[in-house]
Order: structure tokens, then sequence, then C-alpha cells
């Protein structure tokens, strides 16, 4: 449950489940309206990619256009871990240089964490899959049989 409010008459739930074909029939009577939030569109991804990911000033544009092609059918979840999972690639260039050194490296002497590459958002595109997309027959299946169909 995600927010309650309750004022003199009513009471406002707004609920909110990733497996909504698990709840019980008391349940949907409950919930009046039963929306389908889609996955992100193209502006929005792009939107989540600048936002987790900003390019540096005095680096290389990220290539925004390219995550965004390629994360159709990504869920919010899953770009965040795609935008974790390229962050991480930097830290990990890191850790392999200092593991490659014989001796122990003074503090004031530690290499700083690199800039995220292109090939970090490679690498990540590799490393990372959607999920939602599995359950994407259920869910609208669901809509069709429960969904309140919100006109624009």
């Amino acid at each position: 449950m995600d927010g309650l409010t309750r004022t003199k008459e009513l009471v406002f739930v707004l609920a909110a489940t990733n497996l909504p074909w698990e709840l019980d029939a008391a349940m949907l009577r409950r919930l009046e309206k039963r929306i389908l939030v889609p996955l992100p569109e193209p502006e929005a991804r792009r939107t989540m990619f600048e936002e987790l990911l900003p390019s540096q000033p005095d680096e290389d544009m990220l290539p925004y256009d390219l995550l965004v092609e390629r994360t159709e059918g990504f869920s919010g979840s899953d770009i965040r871990l795609l935008c974790k999972e390229a962050a991480m690639q930097p830290l990990r260039r890191l850790m392999t240089l200092l593991e490659d050194k014989e001796e122990i490296v003074p503090d004031d002497e530690l290499p700083k964490v690199g800039p995220l590459r292109s090939e970090d958002i490679e690498t990540a595109l590799k490393n990372t899959r959607p999920s939602a997309h599995l359950h994407a027959h259920r869910y609208e299946k669901f809509n069709s049989d429960y969904g309140s169909q919100i006109l624009q």
C-alpha cells in the first residue's frame, strides 16, 4: 500500500502490485480503479538515463540514444539496475589495476575512479536483461479482464 488518506466521509487507498493476477476477488472488489501502468516510453527512458547517468562536463556525452533504443521492454527497475551495472564498471577497472600492483598503494597515491565510458554502457547492456516482458501477456489479460479503462 503506497498511500492512505482519511477524510470525514472517505478513505482513499492507493496500492500497487507487480502481480495483479494474484489478488483475490475480495481485494479486487475493494480496489475500484485498477490501472495498468505501462513500461516507460522512449522519452521517459531517456529522462531516467540522464538522471541516473549524467554526463560529466569534461567528458564525452554518454550514448543516451543507444540506451533508449536498446532498452525497449525494460521496466523502471530494470533501467535502474542497468545504470548501477554501468556505474560499477569504472570501479571494477580501478580494482583490477590495484589488484595487479605488488605493493600497497598509499592513500594519497590512490588513482581516482575514472569516468563512465561507452564500453561501460555496452557491458551493462550485455549483462542486464529486462524482466517485465516475461509477464507482458498476463498484464494485458488482467487489464482487459479487470482494468479500469481510462480514456485520454
